[in-house]
């Protein structure tokens, strides 16, 4: 199975998301920049992106459109993961291509849950 892209700005966060995810055998690239993880994405086969909201370089939304625009259909499932509350960012992501909202914080074996019946859809 392709790895998870985890796109995070936050080096804490990633650590812990891939920490979470290889305890239950779930490869993970991780990127600390929207353009680390668009390279990444033109490159590399993905079965899950988990894209940050806030980052500095480029917003998640903005991660998010490009990744839309320019992979189309053939675009790996995007799940959002933001600290906001989930009802205004479902609003704020309305019309884009988004598999999933995962909170900040997280739980990490909650999260390893989620993420694996997101990659075998």
């Amino acid at each position: 199975m392709p790895p998870v892209l985890l796109i995070d700005d936050d080096p804490d966060i990633r650590v812990l998301v891939e920490m979470a995810l290889r305890l239950h055998d779930i490869d993970t690239i991780a990127c600390s920049q929207g353009m680390e993880g668009l390279k990444a994405l033109e490159t590399s086969i993905f079965s899950l992106v988990i894209l940050d909201v806030m980052m500095p370089d480029m917003s998640g939304y903005e991660v998010l459109h490009t990744i839309a625009t320019r992979f189309g259909t053939q675009a790996p499932p995007v799940a959002v993961f933001s600290a906001r509350p989930p009802d205004a960012l479902a609003r704020e992501l309305h019309g884009l291509p988004v598999a999933c909202i995962l909170p900040k914080p997280f739980e990490p074996d909650k999260l390893a849950t989620i993420v694996e019946a997101l990659i075998r859809k």
